[in-house]
């Protein structure tokens, strides 16, 4: 990241004119590209190796990423209770899953997106839904996988990063994820066990 700041750095000092303005905003906007790259790869390795040994608030950590996605509620409505703890856990682990159920439904969905948490028979459910058309049952299995991207995710950017670190998360929190198509919306579920 050091040498990205760097390049960024030197493309502020570039002159003020006209015909340099192309260019400096060019090099602005593809270190920020980098620097997301950056950041999903760092998710995917913390996925797999941070320890489950901290408690972490599911329903404050689900609100303040939906706060950080910065849509409004006409785009993004939130139902949580004041508060829904997790043990055996990890604060940016479970932060991390909930921003890219949510990056998800809006990159690749349609909104009005409903993110859902509640407390269900022991464990903790996660649901993110949007109005759009969904996973297709066949490149289900196949998006779980690190850089997999879907059809109809070509032309958007990402890393094919997103769904394969929520998997890792679930998969390691001793969790299930599923997708469903329920009243016209697409619904991905993540239920994860309150207790070890």
């Amino acid at each position: 990241r050091s040498p990205l700041a760097r390049i960024r750095m030197a493309a502020g000092l570039l002159p003020e004119e006209p015909e340099s303005a192309h260019w400096r905003e060019a090099i602005v906007r593809n270190t920020q590209v980098a620097d997301r790259l950056i950041e999903s790869f760092l998710d995917h390795v913390r996925a797999g190796e941070l320890s489950l040994d901290q408690s972490a608030d599911l329903a404050a950590l689900a609100r303040a990423a939906a706060a950080a996605t910065g849509h409004g509620a006409a785009e993004l409505q939130v139902d949580a209770p004041p508060t829904l703890m997790l043990v055996r856990s990890h604060p940016l682990l479970v932060e991390r899953l909930v921003a890219n159920l949510l990056d998800n439904a809006f990159k690749h969905g349609k909104p009005p997106v409903q993110l859902l948490v509640r407390e269900e028979g022991g464990s903790a459910l996660i649901e993110v839904s949007d109005a759009g058309a969904g996973v297709p049952q066949a490149q289900r299995e196949g998006l779980l996988q690190a850089f997999a991207r879907g059809d109809a995710a070509r032309g958007t950017p990402g890393t094919g990063l997103g769904l394969a670190i929520v998997a890792r998360v679930v998969a390691r929190m001793g969790g299930t994820l599923d997708f469903a198509r329920r009243d016209g919306r697409h619904v991905v579920s993540a239920r994860l066990p309150r207790h070890p």
